[in-house]
């Protein structure tokens, strides 16, 4: 062999390692590779590592970061610039009213290769279905509600519904969250939500307080009502201990009665004086058949037991 066929050779020797040698790939940690040959993706994306494709543009090799956490804008809070429509983040709430929001959408790569197939109408597609996601959880909504409380159900409906649609179209994608950021009424009517807040905030507190005093009155009647009902109870209690303390004593009477007649009769006649003197004020005692002058008890009253003068009085001179 000549020297001019031994370089050939040599330098196609070389030519061909260099070109065997650009086929080798480094996968960093975190990374996904999905090799295309002749415009066919292979199915398993290569992981980390090295590893070897054909060269010489045979195989098409696309890097993917699968632990990147990618955001997206969808919506508008501000007012549209020149070149965007003029109803750009503007959306109809379900009492009919329209609303400027913004939501921020955070996602990552699950599926390397369906992302890589999608990538050339990744943002388009994705975008849309934010704001058909958007839209149609706003729909559901008050304008009221979905400014105020309903921001955290609308930012969980569309991250539901953006799960489900990017499945069905095969986006590979993994919808981390969605956040509310912006929900305000358009720059047009803004003055007069405001004064509609406002109004709305204050019978909100009034009710409050309303609510608050019906409270402490009601609680203040509740008590009164069971102090009325314990102090019935007490004078009840009292009334039936005394009644039944009456009747133990005319039972013990009855009892005695029935024991001896004369002795309980001469005790009641007793008892029934001492009860019955001590508010008399003038006390008379007399003996056994002596009259009674009742004239002690006013100048018309004749005397009990005495003549009169007319009847048993001295015979007439006459």
């Amino acid at each position: 062999m000549s020297r001019f066929a031994r370089a050939v050779l040599g330098l196609s020797i070389a030519g061909a390692a260099a070109a065997l040698a650009t086929g080798f790939v480094a996968v960093e940690p975190g990374e996904a590779v999905v090799v295309r040959r002749l415009g066919r993706a292979d199915p398993g994306p290569l992981g980390p590592g090295l590893h070897w494709v054909a060269p010489l543009g045979i195989d098409r090799v696309d890097r993917v970061r699968t632990d990147e956490v990618r955001r997206l804008v969808v919506g508008l809070a501000t007012v549209p610039g020149a070149g965007q429509a003029p109803g750009a983040g503007e959306f109809l709430t379900g009492d009919l009213n329209l609303i400027r929001a913004e939501a921020v959408v955070q996602y990552r790569v699950s599926d390397p290769v369906a992302f890589v197939l999608a990538a050339d109408r990744l943002d388009a597609t994705i975008l849309g279905l934010g704001e058909s996601a958007l839209s149609r959880a706003l729909s559901r909504l008050g304008i009221d509600e979905a400014m105020r409380a309903g921001r955290v159900t609308v930012a969980e409906e569309m991250a539901t519904d953006l799960a489900d649609k990017s499945d069905r179209l095969g986006l590979g994608l993994a919808i981390l969250g969605v956040s509310l950021t912006d929900a305000r009424p358009p720059d047009e009517v803004r003055p007069d939500f405001a004064a509609a807040q406002s109004a709305r905030s204050e019978a909100e507190t009034r009710i409050r307080a309303a609510r608050g005093h019906a409270d402490r009155v009601l609680l203040a009647a509740e008590s009164e009502a069971d102090a009325e009902v314990e102090r019935a109870h007490a004078v009840a209690d009292r009334a039936v201990s005394l009644a039944g303390a009456k009747a133990d004593g005319f039972r013990a009477i009855l009892d005695e009665l029935r024991r001896s007649r004369p002795l309980s009769v001469s005790r009641l006649y007793r008892d029934a004086l001492r009860e019955v003197l001590p508010g008399v004020g003038r006390t008379i005692v007399l003996e056994p058949d002596e009259p009674l002058d009742l004239s002690i008890l006013g100048p018309s009253i004749e005397p009990v037991g005495r003549p009169t003068p007319d009847q048993d009085g001295p015979p007439d001179p006459r």
